[in-house]
Parts: C-alpha cells; sequence; structure tokens
C-alpha cells in the first residue's frame, strides 16, 4: 500500500516520524512524502513555553513537537504514482488525488496548535481523524493530560495518542465508499493564543512551587486503602457503605489494594511504595474477622517498579501478575509458598509497555486487558486487549488495538466480575487527572474483531481520587487519594449511571457477553 504523508515544511516534527516509522513497520507499505505549499510554523510562544518546562523543570527531551527534518526527509518523496492512502498534517484543503484521506483535527483546529490552545485554555482534549473511508464517522481518540500545569507532558500524550490513532485507521481500514465532499474543520488560531500560553506558564510556576512547599511540609494527601468484611452484599447492592482505612503510616504509601482467601484466611495484596525509593513493591496484609489487619509485609520487590498485584488461582496454584510496565515487560509469578514467597516463572509479553494487566478467563479463551503506552503517552488513555490459548502460551494483539483510546474508559482498575447477567469491569477515570474516579462498564462484546463496553455505574468516595475496586468471597476494598488517618472510617457509595438498569449480583455462573 502505498502512503503519502502530506507535510508542512515548517512543521517536520517528531510525533509526525512516529506515524511514518510505525506505518513503514507494517508489512505491503511504502512511505513516502509530500510537501504542502504554505507554511504555517508553530506559534513562537508555545515553542517557547516548551522550551521554558525544560529549562525549569528538567523536562526530557525527544518531545513531540520537536523539529525531525533531517529524520522524516529520510522517506522518499512523491513524485508519481497512484496514492493508496494521504495522510494530511499540512492542513492546506488543496491535496493530491488518492484513494483515501486522512486528516487529523485537535479540538477542532487542522493541527498541533488546536491543542495548545485546548491546554492553555484549560479544555477537554479531543483528537478526531477525518477520514474519507468513513464520511459519516471520524475515528476519535480523548487522551490524557499527563499534568495540565506541565505543558509540554501534556502535549506529547496528545500527540502520541493521535500518531496511534492514525496507525489503528490505516491497519484497521474501512471497505466503503469514499466521498470527496467530507466536511473537515477549518478553524483559525485564536490571536489571543500568545496571552493563554503565558497566562499558563505563570499558572504553572506558581502550582508546581505550592505542590513541592506542600510535599516538604508533609502535608499533601497520599493513597490508602479502605476495606471491609461482609459476605452478604456488596457496595454495588447496598448503594453505600463504610470502609476501614489502611495506610502506609509516615514512611510509605499504599493503593492498588486486592483480596484474596486461602485457607480460611483474608489477604489484601497491595502496592506499597516508601517515599524514600519511590519506587513501588509488593505487599501483603492479613484481615482478621474481628476488625484486625495487620502491617503490611513486603513479598515482592524488583530493580523496578511494581504495582496492581492481581493475584488469582489457577490450575490448583497461586499465581500473581503484578503491573511492571516500567520494565517493558509483562511477567507471571507462582507462591512458592504462599503468601510470602514468590517466584518469577515466565515473561508473558516482552518489549510491551503494558501496565495494570488484568486477566480473564472466558470459558475456553483466556483475555489480557492492559493498559497501553506509546512513545510519549500517558499509561492512562489506551486499553490493549491480548488474547492467549493458555496462561503461558503467546499473546495475540486485538485486530483493533488500542480498542479505545479514552483517558475515562481506558485503564483497568481491579478484576473483572460477573453481576447478574452483566460481565463488569472497573475502569479508571483520569479525565481530570490520573486516579481521578473509578467507573463500572458492562462489557457488551468482545471477540477477535470486536469490544463493546457501557459505562453503568460509578464509585462515589468524596476524596480527590480513588482508582482500585476488588471484592473476593466478601472481602472488598477500594483505594483513595487523599488525606486520610490509619483506622478512619469513611462512606463510599456507588452511584448507577442509568438507576433502571440493575444487575443481580451471585458467585458464579457462566459468563454472558456476546461473543
Amino acid at each position: 500500500m502505498r502512503i503519502v504523508l502530506r507535510c508542512d515544511p515548517s512543521r517536520l516534527l517528531r510525533w509526525n516520524l512516529w506515524v511514518a516509522q510505525s506505518l513503514a513497520e507494517m508489512p505491503g507499505n511504502e512511505i513516502f512524502l509530500s510537501f504542502a505549499t504554505r507554511r504555517r510554523p508553530l506559534p513562537p510562544p508555545c515553542r517557547l513555553l516548551v522550551e521554558f518546562e525544560r529549562l525549569i523543570f528538567d523536562s526530557r527531551g525527544d518531545g513531540a513537537t520537536d523539529p525531525v527534518e533531517d529524520q522524516l526527509r529520510m522517506f522518499p518523496p512523491h513524485l508519481v504514482g497512484e496514492i493508496d492512502v494521504l495522510v494530511d498534517f499540512s492542513g492546506e484543503g488543496i491535496l493530491p488525488a488518492a484513494g483515501r484521506v486522512l486528516t487529523p483535527s485537535f479540538n477542532g483546529v487542522p493541527g498541533e496548535v488546536g491543542t495548545m490552545a485546548a491546554l492553555a485554555g484549560d479544555q477537554e482534549l479531543l483528537v478526531e481523524l477525518y477520514d474519507t473511508a468513513r464520511p459519516a464517522e471520524p475515528w476519535r481518540a480523548h487522551p490524557a493530560s499527563a499534568d495540565r500545569e506541565l505543558f509540554s507532558a501534556s502535549l506529547d500524550g496528545v500527540l502520541a495518542c493521535a500518531a496511534e490513532l492514525i496507525a489503528k485507521a490505516i491497519r484497521v481500514g474501512f471497505r466503503g465508499a469514499s466521498s470527496p465532499d467530507l466536511p473537515l474543520p477549518r478553524g483559525r488560531t485564536s490571536p489571543a493564543l500568545s496571552v493563554l500560553c503565558f497566562a499558563h506558564a505563570a499558572r504553572m510556576s506558581a502550582r508546581k512551587a505550592a505542590k513541592l512547599l506542600d510535599a516538604l511540609l508533609r502535608r499533601g494527601r497520599s493513597w490508602a486503602i479502605g476495606w471491609r468484611l461482609d459476605e452478604t452484599a456488596s457496595l454495588l447492592d447496598k448503594g453505600e457503605a463504610a470502609f476501614q482505612i489502611l495506610t502506609g503510616g509516615s514512611e510509605s504509601y499504599v493503593a492498588d489494594p486486592f483480596p484474596f482467601r486461602h485457607q480460611a484466611q483474608n489477604y489484601i495484596f497491595l502496592e506499597l511504595v516508601p517515599y524514600a525509593s519511590n519506587r513501588g513493591c509488593i505487599a501483603v496484609a492479613t484481615v482478621e474477622r474481628n476488625g484486625k489487619v495487620s502491617t503490611p509485609h513486603i513479598v515482592l520487590e524488583e530493580p523496578h517498579h511494581l504495582s496492581y498485584p492481581f493475584v488469582f488461582e489457577h490450575s490448583g496454584e497461586i499465581w500473581m501478575i503484578p503491573e511492571s510496565g516500567e520494565s517493558r515487560s509483562v511477567y507471571l509469578y507462582k507462591a512458592e509458598p504462599f503468601p510470602y514467597r514468590w517466584t518469577r516463572v515466565a515473561c508473558l509479553a516482552e518489549g510491551l509497555e503494558a501496565y495494570d494487566v488484568t486477566p480473564l478467563f472466558q470459558r475456553d479463551k483466556l483475555w489480557f486487558f492492559a493498559s497501553l503506552r506509546s512513545w510519549k503517552s500517558t499509561s492512562w488513555d489506551m486499553l490493549g486487549l491480548y488474547r492467549a490459548e493458555g496462561l503461558t502460551k503467546p499473546w495475540r494483539a486485538h485486530f483493533k488495538n488500542p480498542v479505545t483510546i479514552d483517558a475515562g474508559c481506558s485503564r483497568p482498575a481491579g478484576a473483572l466480575f460477573q453481576r447478574g447477567e452483566w460481565l463488569l469491569r472497573p475502569v479508571q477515570d483520569c479525565t481530570r487527572f490520573y486516579g481521578g474516579g473509578l467507573t463500572f462498564f458492562r462489557v457488551d462484546a468482545l471477540n477477535n474483531l470486536t469490544f463493546e463496553q457501557t459505562p453503568v455505574g460509578r464509585i462515589v468516595a468524596g476524596t480527590s481520587g480513588c482508582h482500585t475496586y476488588n471484592r473476593h468471597h466478601g472481602l472488598e476494598v477500594i483505594d483513595l487519594f487523599g488525606r486520610s488517618r490509619a483506622g478512619q472510617e469513611i462512606s463510599i457509595a456507588y452511584q448507577p449511571t442509568n438507576p433502571t438498569l440493575k444487575g443481580r449480583q451471585h458467585s458464579g455462573g457462566q459468563l454472558l457477553v456476546r461473543s
């Protein structure tokens, strides 16, 4: 397939290179460049703000908007011949003839400046990819903002998602009639963008200083765990329930709780992060029926960060898949013996930056849900699905990976569970910030070609964040971000999206999902 990237010669940027490289890796693709006659360089205030952040906050280089003209021009220019797909980065409007045209738009503007204006104006982020092969339905992504106070990091994340969206659209394809009359956004940059950028820089500097001072005074908020033991009804059944608080004390914080019962004893596996190292490890606490919880005991440490200890039983053994995205691998551990000793027995996926891997055993299939990170995106807004024939068998990527690019409905937040006829999936809501909330989604379709989900309710914690929910044999756990103390009791509520939609909790049964 002959693919031409239509570029503005004044904006040959790294994220364009990401697109070119990912498309070139697909078998059968030939990548060419074409250049617009009109130049629309990035506004100087935006470029200045990115450089300012790197100077003040020591941000890493290799950003999405860095000029990479020499590297991009290594791809040959398009001189003659038919074009199967044209990707228009220029927004020029007058384009060469092509069988299919893809035009990215950022908050209604055909160019990176649309995201810059949205970030400076504190707006929600939206990427739309207009496709002449599907004129009635552009491809869409709702990227996360890595740090609203750090302009360059959020910009990098949005453009990384845009690159992934373009690659997905070309890989998945669409067999339909093309339409040359597709309406494309032709917005203009606001003349006030310079003022917005400098105002953003001023706000950002003040907020960063305040956060640093707060941390130094040790009055900052942190993650803690809430737990309750009730074998009769879950939070979703009751609508509201009281949770006891478990903290990491003055030297660490705890999050990502996973309950497990073994030989009539309840345990909570969790992420424990010492403030001194700021590197997560896996710990376990015991829960007694008299309401006492032991001090978390570290059971697994690695040179890289660990969190999200997904513990489960399979084939008569107890296993764990902790989050290890920093290592760019997914590892499987086995309890030898349970619960204080864990041995790494397999690498399930190598070279994959996958976060919060969540397995689902579905009849004769095994699915893995994972939050993906590409280039300089966050790890909060892209959901990948993988299928395997067995626990240690090779992974096969879903046809439409990433199946979602949306900060509000992607990153896993706990084990999937059956509730009546529904299979529910806890999901992090990172639209405001990482771990800003937790929503339950009903899985409507899950097969080799399709994944569909619908929101049915969310946790209302009255705190600044919540990003994990699990329940196992009556032991129900969540995590909370805010100011809390050990032994404190906090009331947590479940709020259905549509009160008329109610599932029935039961302990077992087959997975009832269209497949």
